[in-house]
């Protein structure tokens, strides 16, 4: 597993990644952002790709965490980790979607 210098760095690279696809977004007209099934797969790709990137460092962050308190790292542990990731899906692609 990384280290946290590579979660800082995937976290500085993909935020600003995200950031800069959501000025662009916002700073296009809306006659010029497309319509049809190619802008709403743009869109819902977008969405998924920004959860992922969230959910991704919410877990990193976490291990990292239990990692250095020297926490041994068992099955309840991973399975709350997965409900949490269905809860963040289930808040925030539907909130990304109304940004987009």
């Amino acid at each position: 597993m990384p280290n946290i210098k590579w979660l800082i760095a995937y976290a500085i690279f993909f935020g600003t990644l995200a950031i800069w696809l959501y000025y662009e977004h916002i700073t296009t007209p809306s006659y010029r952002q497309g319509n049809g099934f190619s802008h709403l797969f743009g869109i819902v790709a977008a969405c998924l790709f920004d959860t992922s990137i969230i959910v991704g460092i919410i877990n990193k962050a976490i291990v990292l965490y239990f990692n250095s308190e020297s926490y041994t790292i068992n099955i309840w542990l991973i399975v709350s980790l997965v409900f949490l990731d269905l809860m963040v899906i289930v808040l925030i692609f539907p909130a990304l979607l109304t940004v987009y």
